[in-house]
């Protein structure tokens, strides 16, 4: 199930579209499917100009749910 939807605006106002329909797609580009144990998820955190903490985390696994939080 498509999941996921990423893209990249770009300055001359095109967008770059990401193709990855899952977590564990985007997960093994990254990596690649090599590991030992495999990750739980890929978290983006980022603060905002006013110091709040977003983070977003994507799971590995397709039963899993998106995560965000802002602190």
């Amino acid at each position: 199930m498509k999941n996921l939807k990423m893209s990249l605006p770009l300055v001359n106002g095109g967008l770059l579209p990401l193709d990855f329909d899952t977590g564990k797609q985007l997960i093994q580009e990254l990596i690649s499917d090599d590991f030992a144990a495999p990750p739980r998820s890929l978290v983006i955190e980022c603060t905002t100009v006013d110091k709040k903490t977003v983070t977003i985390s994507i799971p590995y696994s397709d039963k899993d749910e998106v995560r965000v939080s802002i602190d």
